[in-house]
């Protein structure tokens, strides 16, 4: 996915045990990468997107759960940068979906 000329209000990164995810919000979007549960580095399909929530998904690591209707494509984010993507998200995307669990 190229970069867009126009610089995200959040651009966040984290490398997992192996798996590299990006989450980045523009003031017109949010876009998403991961390889973690993929073979390569994908981007997350966000058009089809239906919801969003963050769950904890190790001591050392959060994870941004996209929801399609096929898939839940995970995001991991260091759990300093949890309450900011919280935030970005929310204001992007509006409320999270209730906890999986």
């Amino acid at each position: 996915m190229p970069d867009s000329p126009v610089l995200p209000t959040l651009d966040l990164q984290h490398t997992w045990r192996g798996a590299l995810c990006r989450v980045r919000v523009f003031r017109d979007r949010v876009t998403a990468e991961t390889s973690f549960e993929q073979d390569t580095l994908l981007p997350v399909p966000m058009e089809a997107v239906l919801g969003w929530r963050i769950e904890e998904c190790d001591f050392d690591a959060v994870c941004v759960e996209f929801v399609t209707l096929a898939d839940i494509w995970r995001v991991l984010l260091s759990p300093a940068d949890e309450s900011l993507a919280d935030m970005a998200l929310r204001s992007a995307l509006g409320a999270p979906m209730p906890s999986a669990s």
